[in-house]
């Protein structure tokens, strides 16, 4: 009887631990995805790889980037938009990071209000601790936005061209991956100093 018991009790705990872990996989993703899926090069994808009902770029949506300026000067920060247009979705989100003319992550973002979040290293997003500050994206209460504002802060030693690539997500909000329209952009801005050289 005693057997019976522990073994009874192990299966129930084992059940319990399977359920949390799953649970949080399943839903985790409404307060920002995994790290690594902005569609940029080098990235593992966009969020098409888990929300797959749809070609990416299907939906009839408009996902884009935006910056008061299609310049930086080395050093300061620049407020990014990151938003949808004409949308149906019940839920929304996106990621983005931004690469050098090298391909190279370049510059730090911060997060504006409880929207938006930089993703930390080594959570359950699977962020390289090499790459903190260098994405960012939606949090639980920014999935019921479509618009987020983001501030990126490029190195001071920063020349040329930075690129930001995002994804984005039109979600229906049925709580699974399903039904969902994934989208991918990019914006293209240049030091103050390239621009003026040319």
């Amino acid at each position: 009887m005693k057997f019976f018991n522990k073994s009874v009790f192990y299966f129930i705990v084992n059940v319990a631990i399977l359920l949390i872990v799953l649970t949080k996989t399943l839903f985790a993703w409404s307060s920002g995805p995994p790290a690594y899926k902005t569609g940029a090069p080098g990235d593992d994808g966009a969020c098409n790889s888990c929300h797959n009902s749809f070609s990416l770029g299907l939906g009839s949506a408009t996902f884009s980037i935006t910056g008061a300026s299609s310049t930086y000067t080395p050093g300061k920060a620049v407020k990014i938009k990151i938003s949808f247009s004409n949308s149906i979705g019940e839920l929304h989100g996106f990621e983005m990071t931004a690469l050098d003319a090298d391909g190279n992550n370049i510059g730090k973002f911060k997060a504006i209000g409880k929207t938006t979040q930089v993703i930390p290293p080594k959570d359950y997003r699977g962020l390289k601790k090499a790459d903190k500050g260098t994405y960012v994206e939606h949090t639980s209460k920014g999935n019921k936005k479509k618009r987020w504002k983001v501030k990126w802060t490029p190195p001071a030693s920063a020349t040329g061209t930075v690129t930001f690539y995002a994804a984005g997500n039109e979600a229906n909000g049925n709580g699974s991956s399903s039904g969902d329209y994934i989208y991918t952009t990019t914006l293209e801005i240049t030091a103050a100093s390239s621009t003026s050289e040319e």
